[in-house]
């Protein structure tokens, strides 16, 4: 089953259709939306465990151009 969690990404201004788009093509995440408030992307991941999931965040999606900063929301119930 592994793991569900929730990354909220802030952008860099002007990224957010091109990072958004980028985002939808990994792996493992499942769904991705850009949204409003003080994150602008939104995506769902899938791994294995905690230490797949942290390679994804900082070595996937932190490399991503427009990238500023994340929260990873992990689903415990």
């Amino acid at each position: 089953m592994g793991i569900l969690a929730f990354v909220l990404i802030k952008l860099k201004a002007g990224r957010a259709e091109e990072v958004l788009k980028t985002a939808k093509l990994l792996p493992a995440v499942k769904q991705a939306y850009m949204v409003t408030g003080i994150y602008d992307i939104i995506v769902t991941i899938r791994a294995k465990d905690l230490k797949e999931l942290g390679e994804i965040v900082a070595e996937k999606i932190h490399e991503v151009d427009g990238v500023s900063s994340t929260v990873t929301c992990i689903v415990v119930a």
